[in-house]
């Protein structure tokens, strides 16, 4: 019975499917227009494309204004003529602007593109005509179909100079909206590079200091606890001023200070000399800025690897800022002979030079000069910060 009543009745149409009704519910909320940033018409080309409309409608106003009487249009209809063609002119520009480029051009596809042109095209001519045709009344209509139809040229000629006016000026406009993004994207992806280096660089430097309480603290030596102490103002310059691009040359000569008196804790009461630094033009106020832990890799280096057990000297640092602004920094250790290794085993390392050269690369490009010397029994590093 349900049956032949449903046939009596008709059966329902069946529904819509999804995606259908999704495209009809994005048509009808006009979702299909372009909306976002991409799509958004900058002040400059508001600027650029009305400005250059008024100039046009100011030199037609001033060759009515000189015509022969006879070829003289009233002004009344000379300004309707200039509003029509504006708003015509309008429609395609921002047309082209919006939905023409970015949805071909934007997206690779040219032909498409040249296809949307000819039916632009299609559309301003004969909207063109008729704007004419309004305005011109009589006199459009005695012309002739020949005589109009040689305006067919000059006001397509008229379109497709609007049409790559918009082309050209969005076309430029996304370029250069490309490099800035590019080279922003450039600098964050510099700025966590060197990010990523200073956070090898400190726990480099920790496991070593703490390798070398380790050695105070393990013989219960009275020195354990002014290490600590160092390394409290050491650590404290890492975490809380050394987070700036560059630092004043006096605060990273005093945290190289602090390291060097650290290290000295190593050493026996006998040997005071054996750690020597010698500064030359930087004062104790001296602002010159340098890249923050700059220094200290090589310093730290030279007591990783040297002989602290050489005598007089087993390390000597010497610094030169010279006038100019030229700034000279070398480390000069001893090298242990091949059968006097080290108590403790050899630990993992390396990174210390490979994280220095890459921010030398990063922070100093073409201006400065890391030069390694190793000969039988020294180690020399120097390395040249040009101003």
């Amino acid at each position: 019975m349900q049956t032949v009543a449903s046939s009596l009745l008709g059966a329902p149409s069946a529904p819509a499917s999804p995606s259908r009704r999704a495209r009809l519910r994005a048509f009808s909320r006009l979702e299909w227009w372009p909306r976002s940033e991409e799509a958004a018409v900058p002040k400059w080309v508001h600027f650029l494309f009305w400005g250059a409309l008024l100039l046009l409608d100011g030199l037609a106003i001033y060759n009515n204004l000189n015509a022969a009487a006879k070829y003289r249009m009233p002004q009344n209809q000379l300004v309707l003529r200039a509003l029509l063609t504006n708003v015509l002119s309008a429609s395609i520009f921002y047309f082209n602007w919006m939905v023409l480029v970015p949805g071909t051009v934007g997206r690779g596809r040219l032909w498409p593109y040249l296809g949307g042109v000819l039916l632009l095209l299609a559309a301003y001519v004969p909207l063109r005509f008729g704007a004419s045709s309004l305005v011109g009344g009589g006199a459009q209509d005695a012309q002739t179909s020949a005589q109009k139809l040689t305006m067919i040229i000059p006001y397509t000629l008229m379109g497709l100079s609007t049409i790559f006016f918009s082309s050209g000026l969005r076309i430029t406009g996304d370029y250069l909206s490309g490099l800035r993004n590019r080279r922003e994207l450039e600098r964050q992806q510099l700025l966590t590079e060197l990010a990523m280096l200073k956070t090898q660089i400190n726990p480099h430097f920790l496991f070593n200091t703490l390798n070398n309480i380790y050695s105070l603290t393990s013989r219960k030596s009275d020195k354990a606890p002014e290490a600590v102490l160092r390394l409290a103002e050491i650590m404290r310059y890492l975490l809380y001023e050394s987070s700036t691009d560059t630092v004043p040359l006096s605060r990273e000569l005093a945290h190289l200070h602090s390291f060097l008196d650290l290290q000295r804790l190593r050493l026996p009461a006998s040997a005071p000399e054996a750690i020597r630094f010698e500064v030359e033009g930087a004062g104790p106020d001296c602002a010159h800025p340098i890249a923050p832990l700059l220094l200290l890799p090589l310093v730290e280096n030279a007591f990783k690897h040297g002989d602290l057990a050489a005598r007089p000297v087993a390390v000597h640092i010497t610094l030169h800022l010279a006038s100019d602004g030229l700034l000279r920094f070398s480390v000069l250790n001893h090298v242990a002979p091949a059968d006097a290794e080290r108590e403790l085993p050899r630990q993992p390392g390396g990174v210390g030079l490979v994280n220095l050269r890459r921010r030398l690369e990063l922070l100093y490009p073409s201006r400065y000069a890391l030069d390694v010397q190793t000969t039988p029994g020294q180690h020399l590093v120097t390395m040249v910060l040009l101003p």
